[in-house]
């Protein structure tokens, strides 16, 4: 049986994006370039190795690599288009490069273009039928589609592939959410969660699983932990001041419903609608306790 949620899931999370290097050439320093543009990230430093990738591309513009990686590095800092452009350079380059074909699924599904996406994912199974970040990618579009059965198929696949891949269990999970099997859905957060400690919205949607079975301090304690690893997502305030109302700690309510709203105003709506729905559902649950 389902049972509502009170709170609103986080969306699927398609698979992280991956760099790639290359041997170094005899003739040019594009592959210097391509190399150390890649090094700058476990700095964080984005626009340095963008510079230093645009360099790799003006040394060799034939480089598909070079293109790739400045898509994956636009991608990250939510330069969409920019990366689309990338992304299709690399293909038109190497019209067999899968990890291209898979990224540009995510860029796709993320314009909303979710029937390209699934060429794309499709594509990238067909030149690697080993690739778990591509089926777990392709379940996430079929969900989007409405096949929940092949999204399944595929996530149970990539997880075959590799069992140790966290964003298989995490989309399962957001799978197993939607179709109400949240016993299911919480083990696989919790799976997600032990290989990637750091995946916010794993703790924020296993919160969200709690607050559906009761189990209300644990979902704060979820809430709190995402949001101290993601603090400028409304959905996670939104979500721990339902948690909070159904504890009845109005204040800390309060509190999170307007830090909100300062980051999002457009759920205006949606969190009067959430707040009137816990204040029910507290009422319910007063009255099944009262004599």
């Amino acid at each position: 049986m389902h049972r509502k949620s009170l709170t609103a899931l986080i969306p699927f999370c398609l698979i992280a994006l991956t760099v790639s290097t290359v041997a170094a050439q005899t003739t040019t320093n594009d592959s210097t370039y391509i190399n150390r543009g890649t090094s700058w990230l476990p700095k964080d430093d984005l626009e340095r190795a963008i510079e230093d990738l645009d360099i790799a591309i003006a040394f060799h513009p034939g480089s598909a690599v070079a293109y790739y990686n400045r898509g994956v590095l636009l991608q990250a800092r939510g330069e969409f288009n920019r990366a689309l452009a990338d992304y299709n350079k690399a293909i038109d380059i190497n019209p067999r490069y899968v990890s291209a074909y898979n990224n540009r699924a995510g860029i796709l599904y993320s314009l909303g273009r979710v029937d390209e996406a699934l060429a794309d994912c499709n594509r990238a199974i067909e030149l690697d039928s080993k690739h778990a970040g591509a089926y777990t990618n392709r379940g996430v579009v079929r969900s989007a589609k409405g096949d929940f059965e092949g999204a399944r198929a595929d996530h149970d696949k990539a997880l075959r592939i590799n069992p140790k891949l966290p964003t298989a269990y995490y989309n399962r999970g957001m799978l197993e959410s939607l179709q109400g099997q949240l016993d299911a859905a919480l083990n696989d957060f919790n799976r997600a969660i032990e290989l990637a400690p750091t995946l916010s919205v794993a703790y924020a949607n296993r919160g969200s699983v709690r607050v559906v079975l009761g189990q209300l301090e644990a979902a704060v304690k979820d809430y709190n932990r995402a949001i101290s690893l993601s603090p400028r997502i409304a959905d996670l305030y939104q979500n721990r001041g339902v948690a909070y109302l159904l504890l009845h700690r109005e204040t800390e309510a309060e509190r999170d419903f307007a830090r909100c709203l300062e980051l999002d105003s457009s759920l205006k709506a949606s969190l009067e609608q959430l707040v009137t729905a816990a204040k029910k559902k507290s009422l319910q649950i007063n009255e099944l306790k009262t004599p």
